[in-house]
């Protein structure tokens, strides 16, 4: 039985979990970092799944935050 998937699951649960608890839960910036650690994990563990899916979680995340960032940005010219 292969148990590098389920660790490499509790590893990226215990990083949600800690950005949950900065309170960066939804933003893009947190799943952009999910992101990251799912792909560096893959990485570790050989799991191109996880690597693929760790890599579209930066993309989608990144975008996010880029759309997070021009909304603060706006709101800031505005004040």
């Amino acid at each position: 039985m292969n148990l590098a998937r389920p660790l490499s699951l509790v590893a990226i649960a215990a990083a949600a979990l800690a950005l949950t608890a900065c309170g960066d839960k939804d933003s893009g910036h947190a799943q952009k970092t999910e992101g990251e650690i799912k792909s560096a994990v893959g990485d570790l563990t050989g799991d191109k799944d996880l690597q693929k899916e760790g890599k579209k979680d930066e993309v989608v995340g990144g975008v996010k935050s880029a759309g997070e960032d021009l909304k603060a940005a706006a709101k800031d010219a505005k004040d």
